[in-house]
């Protein structure tokens, strides 16, 4: 199941089908993102958020180093993964409690509308992965004259 992000405000069913709240559906920005399913050993969290000027992708990725981060732009796709690994020694090791999760992680968000795939860029500080997706600006209502020329 993919998971509509921006615009509408969806929420999930029980039945695992996604429906949308409100008689309009609302774009904001004209921007659409869909979060795609991908099998992953585990799915870091993330926020969507819009700005005036782009939409920033926020994942929460503690404990992996930046250079296990690849962040792919694949036509309208972004794709993001790594691995985190165990920081505890191999072997025999006897866990009383085990609640981190560890592996080859993937999340994958499809980007519909008027963002500039082109300019993406990504910064990760204190375990946090923020993939910023500059939008175009809004051309709609900006004048410009055309030439007329004769015959």
């Amino acid at each position: 199941m993919s998971r509509k992000i921006g615009g509408s405000r969806a929420r999930q069913k029980s039945s695992g089908e996604v429906r949308e709240e409100g008689a309009a559906a609302r774009r904001t920005g004209h921007v659409l993102l869909l979060d795609l399913p991908v099998e992953s050993a585990c799915h870091p969290p993330s926020d969507v958020v819009e700005v005036n000027d782009a939409v920033r992708v926020v994942l929460e990725i503690p404990g992996v180093p930046s250079a296990s981060v690849r962040v792919l732009v694949l036509g309208n796709r972004i794709e993001i993964t790594g691995e985190k690994t165990p920081d505890f020694p191999a072997g025999e090791t006897s866990f009383l409690c085990l609640e981190r999760t560890f592996g080859k992680f993937q999340r994958a968000f499809e980007v519909r509308g008027s963002v500039n795939l082109g300019e993406v860029s990504a910064r990760m500080a204190n375990g946090v992965l923020v993939i910023t997706i500059p939008k175009f600006a809004d051309r709609r209502g900006r004048e410009r004259r055309i030439p007329v020329t004769a015959g």
